[in-house]
This record gives C-alpha cells, sequence and structure tokens, in this order.
C-alpha cells in the first residue's frame, strides 16, 4: 500500500469582507506547516474547472476548514440586495455547510478586525452548528501569537508532529590577530607582569641614581625557567634590603599586594590583563623574580630606589626572549 497522504487544509472567506486577512493567514500557515496542503477557493482552481466540484474535491481530502469571519461576513448583500448567506448557491456557505456534514472535518471559526461569532438568528439552517464551535480571534496587535496558537491546535487535530529544531552551529572560529597586533598585546603582558612584580607604580620623570639603560639586571638570573616559581637570591650585592611590604599599583588601574620575609617577596594582584602570582628575592636595592600573568611565566629584575617608593624594572619573557623595562612606585 502507497504511503497515506497528508490531510489538508481548507480556508474559506468572503473575498468583500476578510480577503487580506485570509491571504494572510494562509501565508503563514504554508510557512510553518510545510508540506500540508492548503486551499484558498478561486487561487488553487485552474482555469476551465467546475468551482463546486474543485470545493467538493477539496473538502474530501481536508481535515480542517478554517472559516475566516469578518465583520461583514453575514451581511454582505449580492445586486439585487439580498444577503449572501440565504443563497443555497452562495460558495462560503456551501464551503462551511458541507464541511459541516463531513465526519471527520474539524471547522474552526477564525474571527478577524475585530469580528464577534455571528448569532443563530442571522444563520440559514445548515450553518447553526457554527455557533456551537469554539471560535479563535486573530488580532492584528499580537496576531503572532494567536496565529502560533491556531498552528499548534491544527498540528494537534492533523497529527502533524513538532518540527525537529535546528542544530546550533559550531561558533566560527576567532581570526588570530595580525602579527603587529600581538607583539603589541604582547609587550602590553609584559608591562602588566611588571607592575607585579617590581612592585607596581606610576612613572616618575626624575631618574634613580642608577643608571637603568647600562643595566642588564637579566644577565645573571639563575632561576629554572622550568619552575618560574623558585628563584635563588643574587650573589654579591649589599647585604641592607628595603622593606616593601603594602599595596602597589600601575598606571592602568591593576592592583596588587606584596608580603615580605626578610629578603623574600611574595606577589598576588589584579592586573588589567588577569591574575599576577609569585615571588622575588632581594638583596639590597637589587632583585629578581619569578610569576605568571594569566599562567605564563615572566621573569624580572629590578631596582629599588634609596626610599623605597620607585624602582626601576627589566623583565623578560623565556618564551621569545623579548626584554622591556618600566618605572614603578609605591601606593601611599
Amino acid at each position: 500500500m502507497g504511503e497515506a497522504r497528508m490531510q489538508g487544509i481548507f480556508v474559506s472567506y468572503r473575498r468583500q469582507d476578510s480577503q487580506s486577512a485570509a491571504g494572510r493567514l494562509s501565508d503563514h500557515l504554508k510557512e510553518h506547516l510545510a508540506g500540508v496542503p492548503i486551499f484558498r477557493d478561486v487561487e488553487t482552481i485552474e482555469p476551465g474547472v467546475d468551482f463546486l466540484d474543485a470545493i467538493g474535491r477539496a473538502l474530501q481530502s481536508c481535515g480542517v476548514l478554517i472559516a475566516v469571519i469578518g465583520p461583514r461576513w453575514a451581511s454582505i448583500t449580492d445586486d439585487k440586495g439580498q444577503r449572501r448567506l440565504e443563497d443555497p448557491n452562495d460558495y462560503t456557505r456551501l464551503e462551511i455547510a458541507t464541511a459541516l456534514k463531513r465526519e471527520g472535518v474539524r471547522v474552526i471559526p477564525v474571527l478577524v478586525d475585530g469580528a464577534g461569532v455571528p448569532s443563530g438568528d442571522v444563520l440559514p439552517p445548515d450553518l447553526q452548528s457554527l455557533v456551537r464551535r469554539n471560535a479563535i480571534e486573530l488580532s492584528d496587535k499580537r496576531w503572532e501569537y494567536d496565529v502560533s496558537q491556531l498552528v499548534n491546535t491544527l498540528r494537534s487535530v492533523l497529527a502533524i508532529p513538532d518540527p525537529v529544531p535546528e542544530p546550533t552551529p559550531e561558533p566560527a572560529p576567532v581570526p588570530k590577530p595580525p602579527a603587529e597586533v600581538r607583539e603589541t598585546r604582547h609587550r602590553y603582558w609584559i608591562v602588566a607582569a611588571v607592575v607585579v612584580l617590581a612592585v607596581i607604580g606610576y612613572a616618575i620623570e626624575e631618574p634613580l641614581p642608577t643608571d637603568i639603560e647600562n643595566l642588564d639586571p637579566l644577565a645573571d638570573v639563575t632561576q629554572s625557567e622550568h619552575d618560574p616559581d623558585r628563584v635563588t637570591a643574587v650573589p654579591d650585592l649589599p647585604a641592607s634590603v628595603p622593606l616593601l611590604t603594602g599595596l602597589w599599583h600601575d598606571n592602568e588601574g591593576g592592583r596588587y599586594e606584596i608580603s615580605q620575609q626578610g629578603n623574600q617577596l611574595i606577589i598576588q594582584g589584579m592586573s588589567p590583563d588577569g591574575y599576577v602570582s609569585g615571588s622575588a628575592v632581594l638583596r639590597g636595592s637589587r632583585g629578581e623574580g619569578a610569576y605568571t600573568l594569566n599562567g605564563h611565566p615572566l621573569q624580572s629584575s629590578f631596582v629599588v630606589s634609596p626610599d623605597g617608593t620607585r624602582m626601576e624594572v627589566a623583565i623578560r619573557d623565556p618564551a621569545s626572549g623579548e626584554r622591556d623595562f618600566g618605572v614603578l612606585i609605591r601606593m601611599r
């Protein structure tokens, strides 16, 4: 046996009363009930075909008739002034009366443009049962919602399965920034990390006694690049150690806390680019450290000012070999 054909929907309406609403509704049904035959009077009747025969055949294959009723649906008259609804050959009357008599056809009155269900005293005998059918109102203000409720009813009546949602597409991969952008961003990473290790601060115009341009503070770094949290003190430096415990910040809004025990420093804080954590060793006015910025290991070497409020810092990225310098100051 062949596959059973899906039952269709017959849209009945009066052109002088609700043509626009019926057309809009039909378009919506075609969009949301794909594959369901929609019959809408003359629009789907081929030229030369008997209108009554076409209506009869269409109703035979339909499981639902939607009677679109506008404000003038029951009162429209013909050329002689007689109400069309009183004419036994009126097409709209024939469509609905035939569907009401047919077993297995659901007749749904759909009210548009503020219309109400016609009272029984204005309907001919073969349409009297229409009054007892529960109607659905389609309002312009809530059209999408009202039509969605009608579509849900039609799915239930015609046993149409709910549509399968389309799978969510995978997000497109984020393209890598150009090389010059990556270089600038990486440089900022290093500068932000300097703030952490060197106790953070604002740029100061007055130079320190140390000539930072001739300083190579990373030349004697002895910590293992494979263990960035382990730092070894720099030998042969003065014994006096400045007290650096306290809060520090950079000129980009980062905030950091330094804890000091003897010549050992522990640094934690939040830079503009993320969380930073590490340690450093002081020997006199100089020191060096290892730390991470968002998990990226960096190394630093610095020189503290005599009053312990500023320092010149040199930093290095062990992965790329890049170097940079900065000036930092304590929060008061």
